[in-house]
């Protein structure tokens, strides 16, 4: 499910097929319709008065794509939102994240989309066995790796920053080497911040019985009030030279170690 529909196959969608709309940067509208199954469907969200495989009816393309995570076709190991509305689950309507018999869905839901889930379906879904990882924790990459491209523009003199990091694919096949291994750096660095946080979470639960919700909930406040008192320190009570001890020591922790 993208901007453009709904893409869907119970016997499994063409892998080849995917990894050509992904490296053209392609929508779900442009998957080639006959790679799908008898019972597979491409919904765009310019269709009116569809018509699926199973005789079900909807309005429009927009409606499916819209409410498609509700929907009977909607069942998977991993669900991962990364898009769609706020609150678009929320306790009045997570009983439909079930099937009939009352299992649930899908068995981990990753929150890349921020508030895709109310506070009250988390609880649902927890309670219910489902692993929830809360979007406070799951989608700090992206925060990461932008922060970290804007700080190398901030770091590397102008001149130096056009020469190393400013690549456009349409006009070079290969980016600088500085560029590549400045994002493997970026992505190393999210891929262990990534692990350490789950495993912070992980414990709380397992030996302790936290909600993984609950113990998101936790580090956000945790870290929030070490921010402020970083912020507070620096303000009022560190000597100058203290001060700069200090912010150089966090910059050979934080940045990647190519700048």
């Amino acid at each position: 499910v993208d901007g453009s529909g709904v893409l869907y196959d119970p016997e499994g969608l063409c892998r080849e097929e995917l990894v050509r709309l992904a490296k053209k940067r392609s929508m779900v509208k442009d998957f080639e319709r006959s790679f799908l199954g008898p019972n597979g469907f491409l919904v765009t969200i310019e269709e009116t008065d569809v018509t699926l495989p199973d005789g079900s009816t909807w309005k429009s393309g927009i409606d499916l794509r819209d409410t498609f995570h509700l929907t009977k076709f909607a069942s998977a190991d991993l669900f991962v939102p990364c898009g769609g509305r706020p609150n678009s689950v929320t306790a009045d309507n997570v009983k439909e994240l079930f099937h009939p018999c009352g299992k649930p869905k899908f068995r981990m839901i990753v929150e890349g989309a921020n508030l895709f889930l109310s506070d009250g379906a988390r609880v649902v879904l927890e309670k219910a066995g489902v692993h929830v990882f809360k979007d406070a924790s799951t989608n700090k990459g992206g925060v990461c790796s932008s922060s970290l491209e804007v700080f190398s523009a901030l770091a590397l003199p102008a001149e130096d920053h056009a020469v190393l990091m400013a690549y456009s694919p349409e006009a070079s096949a290969q980016p600088p080497d500085f560029y590549a291994t400045y994002v493997q750096q970026i992505l190393d660095i999210i891929v262990e911040n990534a692990r350490l946080e789950f495993g912070a979470i992980w414990r709380c639960n397992q030996k302790d019985g936290v909600p993984k919700v609950e113990a998101t909930r936790n580090l956000s406040i945790k870290i929030n009030q070490i921010c402020d008192s970083i912020q507070e320190q620096l303000k009022s009570e560190m000597a100058e030279q203290e001060k700069q001890q200090f912010v150089r020591s966090v910059l050979l922790k934080a940045a990647p170690p190519l700048i």
